[in-house]
């Protein structure tokens, strides 16, 4: 591994497994209406959710990892950044 995909281990690490807006945002270090318009434009997979008549966005783990990988030219994210569950989370 080299510093990029050792650095976008960690900061996934800290993420559950499905990341609200607000917390994908922080973790990509923008603002969550800048992920919005990310994901609107196709560079970030997300869900909806719709429980309680909610709308909020649910980021997988797994695509911040790739958006990172990509942003950082690093090939084949998966396969080379190895997430490693924080401790107590749920997944």
């Amino acid at each position: 591994m080299n510093v990029a995909t050792d650095w976008i281990a960690e900061v996934v690490r800290e993420l559950p497994s499905l990341a609200t807006a607000e917390e994908a945002a922080r973790a990509l270090r923008t603002s969550p209406r800048n992920l919005r318009r990310m994901i609107a434009a196709g560079r970030i997979v997300a869900v909806r959710s719709r429980d309680s008549g909610s709308s909020r966005v649910l980021v997988p783990r797994s695509a911040i990892a790739s958006y990172l990988a990509s942003c950082a030219g690093v090939d084949e994210p998966t396969s080379r950044v190895k997430v490693v569950p924080r401790r107590g989370a749920r997944s």
